[in-house]
């Protein structure tokens, strides 16, 4: 019996096969936020009229959970502005003209040339260089890499219910291929792209984590020959993953499928239970800033949806997104959303100027036609959300909760333990808006208790 079976969830249409991502031409200006993840806000590190080159910092900060921000066009900077990112949060930004010279800082950090070099280097080194680089975990609100890669400060509170502290060491790492939320599929089109990069990527991230054991997720169905091939030579295990079962490919159901080890709820992580989890794209860019000495100053980035040609590309951060589904031949004449990160679990943006950071792998573009829109009738009890939940909540009831402002009541049935994939609402006849309510009822348990 396949692993996928034994999930609950739902099935949705197998991703169309991915090209290799087309390069776009950087813009004539380019918007680079400040914060391009979750976290705190870099600072200033140029004034207006500053003559700036490709990888030079624009923004920096000494906090721990932020990232350093580098040009990625060469040019003049226009202005600071506050512009709206793809969380919806207004947020400092950097306006670079680009003189179109594509002028590089100089290199000063050292370049490695194999996987031999990562693993016979120190850790501590390695992660500088990813801190410096400011590498960002590729999902919606995706943190840092260094703070992903990091030990842990302290142990999560859950850890001390047998009453002894326990941190368990990381000893795997699992690079995952198969992108959660399709047909946003950034690493699908990247499998046959993979060489050195992935080598050397995989070599650090292990050295980093202190992982002995590399499991590679490939999608079943696609054409994962060239990892598998890679896989052998590296001794890195691999195991094919579904990409019809949803949310069967996010983080804590992986972990699970893989290793066996149940990530705690509801605030747990992978490197809870010993595992560091990374998407194919990052391990890719790991190892480009490792092999090059220089930043990332491009996203893989795919257009999906009601778009002439859908596509993934290769952008510059900063890009504005309409741009980007421009040159996917233009979005529906009536447009309805725009969604950032996938169908299931993204983010709709009111703004088709919001720029390409760090922490974004796509969109799904959707004509007003198409928009799904909720209701407010009341729940029928029909129980296809109970049947649907992955995580084993009771969503029909929660949404009653939340709907009618009990959030404590919520919190004692597990509110908390929602994952937010979106099941509960594809699933239900009435329409009700089920992720809307339950993530209200998260955010004001969340901001009852810290009162």
């Amino acid at each position: 019996m396949k692993l996928s079976n034994l999930f609950k969830g739902i099935r949705l249409p197998r991703p169309p096969a991915a090209a290799p991502p087309v390069d776009l031409p950087a813009p004539e200006r380019v918007y680079l936020p400040l914060r391009q993840h979750r976290g705190a806000v870099a600072e200033a590190q140029v004034k207006p009229g500053d003559q700036v080159a490709i990888g030079q910092v624009v923004g920096a900060s000494e906090e721990f959970e932020s990232a350093a921000v580098q040009a990625t066009v060469s040019g003049v900077v226009e202005s600071i502005v506050q512009t709206v990112d793809p969380a919806g949060q207004k947020v400092p930004t950097v306006v670079i003209k680009n003189d179109g010279a594509d002028t590089w800082v100089a290199d000063t950090a050292e370049a490695l040339a194999d996987p031999a070099g990562a693993k016979a280097s120190r850790p501590s080194r390695l992660l500088k260089r990813l801190r410096e680089s400011g590498l960002v975990r590729a999902q919606v609100e995706g943190r840092p890499l260094h703070v992903d890669l990091s030990p842990p400060m302290a142990p999560q509170s859950y850890l001390y219910m047998t009453g002894i502290p326990v941190v368990r060491p990381v000893d795997t790492l699992i690079v995952n291929a198969v992108d959660p939320d399709p047909p946003v599929c950034p690493n699908l089109s990247c499998l046959t792209q993979v060489g050195e990069e992935l080598a050397v990527g995989v070599a650090a991230l292990a050295r980093i984590s202190g992982a002995k054991r590399v499991i590679l997720a490939l999608p079943a169905g696609g054409d994962a020959s060239a990892l598998a091939a890679m896989a052998g030579q590296h001794e890195w295990e691999t195991a094919s993953v579904s990409q019809t079962a949803y949310p069967f490919a996010t983080d804590n159901l992986l972990v699970s499928a893989l290793t066996g080890r149940q990530v705690p709820t509801p605030y747990g992580e992978p490197k809870d239970v010993g595992v560091v989890l990374m998407p194919l794209i990052s391990a890719l860019d790991v190892g480009r800033v490792l092999i090059s000495g220089r930043p990332v100053i491009d996203r893989v980035f795919t257009v999906a949806g009601e778009v002439k040609n859908p596509q993934t590309f290769r952008v510059r951060l900063g890009t504005p997104i309409r741009d980007v589904i421009e040159a996917a031949g233009g979005g529906p004449s009536r447009p309805g959303k725009i969604i950032v990160g996938g169908p299931m679990m993204g983010l709709a943006i009111f703004d088709p100027a919001t720029p390409v950071t760090r922490s974004t792998e796509g969109v799904l573009v959707q004509s007003a036609g198409n928009v799904v829109s909720y209701a407010d009738h009341p729940c029928i009890h029909c129980g296809r959300c109970v049947a649907a939940c992955p995580v084993n909540l009771i969503p029909s009831e929660l949404g009653k909760l939340c709907e009618f402002r009990m959030y404590e009541e919520a919190a004692e049935m597990n509110l908390m333990n929602c994952i937010e994939c979106g099941c509960c609402a594809y699933v239900c006849p009435a329409k009700r808006p089920m992720v809307h309510f339950l993530r209200h009822g998260k955010t004001e348990v969340l901001a009852g208790r810290m009162e």
